[in-house]
């Protein structure tokens, strides 16, 4: 099969899944008659290291994350298309991209569903189950595609020190190639078990009253993806500051990040790393 038929039967595979599930929702919303509406969110990341699981994928390229979805009725479902777009087109040091970084452009189309049980106690549980195809769209062979499902469970209300909430997680990522015969290198899991919370401090921007600050730190089990050891990979510790404000009557959100990660398998990755960016999101 060519190249661009598996890439054409995947887009019209996200578009008969949408189609159903935006039939589903839309019966749905008509039913409960009350108004809800499909929200839109567009994102564009930038970042210095485009870093997934502990792994450089770029060895040290930037990479630009964007990103469109759209949010179902508010029904808990939302699909989304998001893209990783190398910053240059040199070489580099890992193996598989020695022929150019810029080859390995990628597309991923996920289809998720989140929900919360217990809303008003403190054993409140959320969770987000999500689908991905990863396309690999240069690349003339359908044998590097991938599809994962992540699992992402947290509990808000669980550990509170005064007026700072305490938020733990726990995250399941399985992936494995997209078609027989594919990749295996990909066969694996990851565990990443985290804590974070948020902070609001005094303003740092001229004429706003406070800054809002997001405080995170991970630790991840690599479960064999990419052919890694069985081990504790890595962790990580992150802060970000997001920024609303207001243009043609529409919120955008302006959020500088960065992380700094503690590798502890050299099978994933033989050094430590620093990495930041932006994010610029706007949602309808």
């Amino acid at each position: 099969m060519s190249t661009q038929r598996i890439h054409a039967n995947i887009f019209m595979g996200v578009l008969a899944m949408s189609a159903v599930i935006l039939s589903v929702c839309a019966t749905a919303q008509g039913q409960e008659n009350d108004n809800r509406t499909i929200g839109i969110t567009i994102d564009n990341t930038y970042a210095s290291k485009y870093i997934w699981n502990g792994f450089d994928v770029y060895d040290d390229h930037a990479v630009y994350f964007p990103s469109f979805s759209l949010d179902l009725f508010q029904s808990g479902f939302d699909i989304s298309v998001l893209g990783a777009i190398p910053m240059g087109t040199g070489s580099n040091l890992h193996e598989f991209l020695s022929d150019g970084v810029n080859k390995w452009q990628e597309w991923c189309y996920t289809v998720n569903y989140s929900n919360s049980l217990f809303a008003d106690e403190i054993y409140r549980f959320d969770y987000k189950i999500t689908y991905l195809y990863c396309d690999f769209v240069k690349i003339n062979s359908w044998a590097m595609d991938s599809m994962q499902i992540i699992t992402n469970f947290s509990m808000p209300n669980l550990i509170s020190l005064g007026d700072l909430a305490i938020v733990p997680s726990y995250t399941a990522l399985a992936v494995w190639p997209a078609e027989s015969g594919g990749d295996r290198h990909y066969n694996g899991w990851a565990h990443k078990f985290g804590l974070s919370t948020n902070l609001i401090t005094g303003g740092v921007i001229p004429g706003t009253e406070g800054q809002f600050w997001v405080l995170s730190w991970d630790i991840t089990y690599n479960d064999g993806i990419l052919c890694a050891d069985h081990d504790w990979s890595h962790m990580t510790f992150g802060i970000a500051a997001p920024i609303n404000f207001e243009l043609f009557n529409q919120t955008i959100s302006v959020a500088p990040f960065l992380n700094y990660q503690i590798s502890m398998d050299d099978s994933v990755n033989n050094r430590d790393d620093l990495y930041g960016g932006v994010s610029v999101t706007i949602a309808f």
